[in-house]
């Protein structure tokens, strides 16, 4: 079930009847998720409400620990275990559970009023406050969790239905004490068990996950683990091509389910499919199907008629599963779906339109019959089912409900669930069906002509009707060749391996004679004639024996090659940036998820498809595709150069700076990811989101020289990458594209040697060092950089001037000029109030625009700040206390410019923001009134004028700013120290000078 995703409460804690006292108000502690996160908020009475949010996001499908503390002068607490995401608490009932009374320990005369909340043992997030007043004796209680009964809610408070929570509540401690959340509980409604019987009993292997509703269950396997229990362990050495599924056989021996199109051992071989053949289930547990989207409404009406044989009278007839579409209901929601099976011997349709099941079932089938025909469809709450020559059958669904759900994808032939627990209720057949269906065709209108299904948008193990794919494996020493529709594997007997059953023991095995010949380091893989070797980053060949120095990568798709690098931060804005030279038009460029899973939950992929750059990604409310104008070269003839990404949910790409945006509408607007991330392929392509890509997920073949994300190059080399297998060199030499820096020309000197010629200002190896440079003589670490092709001028630290930074300078009153910066450590930061923060300054401007200061870490977008800058002549001021939720203010009515000094003071209390100009306030405003962050972690540090010479400003202020301050500052105070800022002690800083005017 899907979250509420504002306010939705985990318990509350109210103090009602003796315990109401007019004069001080209401007492309570109410604990609830907003935004994701989880907040803690405590009444001490009267006007006084502290309220505190854990620096945690709540995950959907994981189980978090929550702690709360709270202090009327004596300690009360509280601990519980919330799952967030699966059904237990549901709505739009409101579920609830009431608890008794319970004493809360009060002071006598007043004093301390705190509440503090952790997370999952992350940092505590405390306030405190003094309470003048003691706060009134009496019983706390009772405790309600998931939602307020409506009878206790009080005219001053909003209603309990915005507060339903929708998860699970695990455990639940008060004061130390363990309660017993269905014993303990005097009263509640709308209550579900959150995990079924299997899952409290961890049955998943190997790391895997246990996933329930109410009534089913999977294991949602870590990477290299597959099976219903995440018990197999050898698809690591993936030999599958094409994306199909790999299926451990054995330790170090994998079969390969084909996807549709595909067959054969390693699914490499095209099959041109006419009337499709299923196989049912093989004995891995999945069945084979064809999936179609793209599909019109079948809300009112449906008719289909379809033909189909048997593959035998037996295990086809017992089971099965035709045609399915539709999904399992949530909460109050029912079940909508349509099904055709065949069970028993008769053909079954059933539908439901969400408030009950209609069945018709036929008449034995006639065995003898060689091809069967079937036509079935539903008019608002009547179905009917002809067989064959049988007569027409006809029900009526119950309820009220007239018309089906709209369906993303209509399955033929099986599911692509792995269990078919998954499926509603009502439309389980246990196996796939088992034999040939044909001639599809549908219509959604009564007096429409029927129109074929066409061709699918994916599937599995689907083959061609009367071919057998084991004609063409031969099986050795007694082994057995399973037919699974296009997939096909060898069945061993005792004692042999390999994939046609040739091997006593499988070729990769040390003890193999002769013993595979792969290099240390690398992986052997068992191929049907013989065997591969996966070469890790920096060799190479059939054997990865020789080392090879990567400057820029080589990607094959054929030989699955990969890189993955650090994640870094893009939850509120992505931005990509990447030089390509393609040799097959179609490849994963980037790729990075929540998870490496087929359910990756967000994700962002950047990949070719059909010779046009594709960019999808998901935020948790649906799909987001943008394609290229054009395509591009895939002959090698011209590097690409693309630039994609996201901001919020609006996405852009520009192929060649010809920009394609997104204009949708609004939605989530954050992604939340913690893969690393991959380049030119992904480690295991089946654990690729099944969105991520236009068809099955390939990797990509070609040349990469530049990746950058969210303004951080990577460099791709063997050494700087994490991980990575079979990546070779773009042309095979040491030449890169950025190995002579500075606009240098590279000339390879045999394989592994190179020489720059640089232009006339650099010199050195890879031309890093300017020629005017090379002999300076610039003091106290100071910077040099080249004026002309003779002189330099040196760039001095904080402190320091003179021609070559020999002087000492004073630092009362700093004077930037544009290329400046200086950063201050606050040394008093830990011992500060972090939910008032004051920043005094005096400035003089030189230019319209430009960052003044920059109270913040400043390493990732998320980071808390406090900013203050120009635009266009006027005082632009922007804070972030977590979830950017407010945007920045721009003073319009004032005007700053050249020659006068300001005196501005900015005061942060919570989420007011103060500004003042001559002693004169300029600016009073809330910036959020629903205080969902109150409090400013700017880490201690300052940054005025600018940020580190390397940093560009528009980067690292996601474009609040894009200039550099110029112009002079003086008598900087912050919070309420008495003395200005002593920028010696504690700062780093270059480029500034002392005042030389007055």
């Amino acid at each position: 079930m899907q979250p509420s995703p504002r306010t939705s409460a985990v318990s509350s804690w109210r103090k009602r009847e003796g315990a109401q006292d007019q004069t001080t108000g209401d007492h309570f502690l109410h604990v609830f998720i907003e935004d994701g996160s989880p907040v803690a908020q405590l009444g001490c009475g009267g006007a006084l409400l502290l309220t505190a949010a854990a620096e945690q996001n709540i995950d959907k499908d994981r189980w978090m620990n929550i702690t709360v503390r709270k202090f009327f002068s004596c300690f009360a607490g509280f601990i519980v275990s919330i799952r967030y995401g699966e059904p237990s608490l549901t709505s739009p009932s409101p579920s609830l559970f009431s608890f008794h009374r319970y004493n809360l320990p009060v002071g006598k005369r007043g004093g301390s009023c705190m509440i503090e909340i952790v997370a999952d043992n992350g940092p505590a997030r405390r306030l405190q406050e003094y309470v003048s007043r003691p706060a009134p004796e009496g019983i706390f209680g009772p405790i309600f969790l998931g939602d307020v009964s409506p009878h206790l809610e009080s005219p001053d408070r909003p209603a309990a239905g915005s507060r339903r929570f929708v998860g699970c509540i695990g455990k639940l401690w008060v004061n130390s004490n363990d309660s017993d959340l269905m014993g303990d509980a005097v009263r509640g409604r709308n209550i579900k068990n959150c995990d079924p019987p299997v899952c409290q009993h961890l049955p998943c292997r190997n790391g895997g996950t246990c996933i329930s509703d109410a009534e089913n269950w999977f294991c949602e396997c870590p990477p290299l683990y597959t099976g219903r229990l995440c018990q197999f362990s050898a698809c690591e050495l993936n030999p599958c091509s094409h994306g199909a599924t790999c299926i451990p056989k054995s330790p170090l021996e994998a079969v390969c389910l084909c996807p549709y199109g595909r067959q054969g051992l390693l699914c490499e071989e095209p099959i041109g499919i006419t009337r499709a053949r299923f196989s049912g289930g093989d004995r891995f547990g999945y069945t084979s199907f064809a999936a179609h989207s793209s599909l019109p409404s079948f809300t009112f009406f449906y008719e289909f008629r379809l033909q189909f044989t048997l593959a035998n009278n037996s295990t086809a007839v017992r089971d099965n599963l035709v045609l399915f579409a539709g999904h399992k209901g949530q909460g109050n929601d029912g079940d909508d779906y349509l099904v055709l099976g065949v069970r028993s011997g008769r053909v079954v349709h059933r539908f439901n339109l969400g408030s009950g099941v209609a069945t018709m079932v036929s008449d034995q089938l006639d065995l003898r019959v060689n091809i069967h025909s079937v036509t079935f469809g539903r008019a608002g709450r009547t179905g009917w089912l002809k067989v064959d020559g049988q007569r027409n059958r006809t029900r009526s669904s119950p309820g009220p409900l007239r018309g089906l759900k709209d369906f993303k994808l209509l399955f033929v032939g099986g599911y692509s669930e792995y269990t078919p627990e998954l499926l509603p209720l009502g439309s389980r057949f246990r196996q796939g069906f088992q034999g040939c269906i044909f001639d599809v065709k549908f219509s959604t209108r009564r007096e429409g002509a029927p129109q074929p299904l066409g061709h699918p948008s994916f599937g599995r193990n689907v083959g061609q009707c009367g071919v057998d794919p084991c004609n063409h494996v031969r099986c050795r020493h007694g082994g057995t060749c399973v037919d699974s529709g296009s997939s096909v594997y060898c069945q061993c007997p005792l004692g042999w391996k390999g994939a046609l059953c040739s091997e006593t023991v499988s070729v990769c095995d040390g003890e193999h004679s002769p013993p595979p010949l792969c290099a240390q380091g690398s992986t052997c893989i068992p191929l049907p004639n013989g065997y591969t070797c996966r070469c890790p980053l920096g060799t190479a060949g059939i054997y990865c024996d020789k080392a090879v120095t990567i400057s820029d990568p080589f990607f094959s798709g054929s030989l699955s090659s990969w890189m993955s690098f650090r994640p870094v931060r893009m939850r509120h804005t992505t931005g990509l940036q990447l030089q390509f030279q393609p040799l097959s038009p179609h490849g994963i460029l980037v790729y990075v998820a929540q998870r490496l899973s087929a359910s990756a939950g967000d994700f962002i992929c950047l990949s070719l498809a059909s010779g046009f750059v594709l960019l999808r990604f998901n935020l948790g409310d649906g799909v987001h595709t943008l394609r290229s104008a054009g395509r591009v070269d895939t002959l090698g003839r011209s590097w690409h150069t693309v630039r994609a990404g996201r901001v919020g949910h609006r996405g852009f790409l520009s192929l060649d700076d010809k920009e394609v945006n997104e204009s949708g509408t609004g939605g989530m607007s954050t992604l939340d990811v913690a893969t690393e991330i991959f380049v030119g392929g992904v480690s295991t392509l089946s654990l690729v989101s099944v969105d991520a890509t236009e068809g099955e997920p390939v990797g990509f073949t070609g040349g990469l020289r530049e990746v950058i994300v969210n303004g951080r190059e990577f460099e791709l080399t063997e050494s700087s990458a994490l991980s990575g297998a079979n990546v070779g060199d773009w042309d095979g030499t040491a030449c890169g594209f950025k190995v002579c820096q500075n606009g240098g020309s590279c000339a390879p000197t045999g394989t592994d040697a190179f020489t720059c010629t640089c232009p006339p200002l650099w010199t050195g190896s890879v031309c890093n060092q300017s020629v005017p440079c090379v002999n300076n003589v610039c003091s106290r670490g100071s910077s040099c950089i080249p004026s002309n092709v003779t002189s330099y001028r040196c760039i001095c630290p904080l402190g320091w001037g003179g021609r070559y930074c020999d002087s000492e300078v004073t630092t009362d009153t700093l004077r930037f000029v544009g290329n400046s910066y200086v950063k201050y450590i606050d040394p008093r930061y830990d011992a500060r109030n972090l939910r008032f923060v004051q920043v005094s300054f005096s400035f003089l401007t030189r230019s319209h625009d430009g960052l003044i200061m920059w109270a913040g870490k400043a390493e990732h977008q998320d980071d808390d700040y406090l900013a203050v800058g120009l635009e266009s002549g006027r005082l632009k001021i922007a804070v972030n206390l977590g979830e950017k939720l407010s945007p920045p203010v721009t003073l319009a009515n004032l005007t700053f410019c050249c020659g006068k000094w300001h005196n501005i003071t900015l005061s942060l209390s919570s989420t007011v923001i103060q500004v003042f100009h001559n002693s004169e306030r300029v600016l009073l405003q809330n910036l959020d009134p629903f205080e969902r962050y109150v409090a400013l972690n700017y880490g201690g540090r300052l940054y005025f004028a600018g940020f580190e010479l390397n940093r560009k400003i528009a980067a690292v202020t996601s474009g609040l700013f894009s200039d550099a301050f110029e112009g002079k500052l003086k008598n900087v105070y912050l919070c309420k120290d008495t003395k200005p800022l002593l920028f010696l002690r504690d700062t780093e800083g270059f480029n500034v000078f002392e005042d030389s005017e007055q």
